[in-house]
């Protein structure tokens, strides 16, 4: 999903200073809204085996590209292999989840051995196979529920937010 701004500039912004307080304006906005977008997001990310101590709530970034150019684009993403999994769900029908990355989920989220969760994991693959998984959709809520205020820090810089969310 992508969140595009556009400014637009004319007239005495064009000479001597303007563009490059422009500029100035347009990455403070970028830095600000991919630092409190990267909060939302972690706040509605769920907590794996391993907690707030890594796996996927540990993996969410935010980068500002473009510094000193006339595209500066912010990104808020993970780099975890189950990043778009949780986010997205799991159709059924996708075949099953590659074995051994679920027993450490299955032994806490059932409260029982780690020996235990091995015999129990290919049902636990097999049901994930047929009836797929429901997502998280932590990105997707995280920049819906808060266009208000980007667009609010947007203004604060001196800038208009046009959004236009694209799949």
């Amino acid at each position: 999903m992508n969140l595009r701004g556009s400014i637009h500039t004319s007239g005495p912004l064009l000479q001597g200073q303007g563009p490059v307080i422009v500029q100035k304006h347009v990455e403070r906005f970028v830095t600000e809204a991919v630092t409190f977008l990267q909060r939302e997001v972690e706040l509605l990310t769920p907590q794996g085996v391993s907690g707030a101590q890594g796996g996927l709530l540990g993996s969410i970034q935010h980068e500002v590209q473009g510094r000193g150019t006339a595209m500066v684009r912010g990104v808020v993403g993970t780099a975890s292999p189950y990043g778009e999994v949780v986010e997205r769900g799991r159709r059924p029908g996708r075949g099953m989840p590659p074995k051994g990355v679920l027993v450490d989920w299955i032994a806490l989220k059932f409260g029982i051995p780690v020996d235990m969760a091995q015999r129990i994991e290919f049902v636990v693959r097999r049901k994930i196979a047929r009836k797929g998984t429901k997502g998280a959709h932590m990105f997707e809520r995280a920049l819906n529920g808060n266009i208000s205020r980007l667009q609010g820090m947007a203004q604060r810089q001196g800038l208009r937010l046009e959004v236009d969310l694209n799949g």
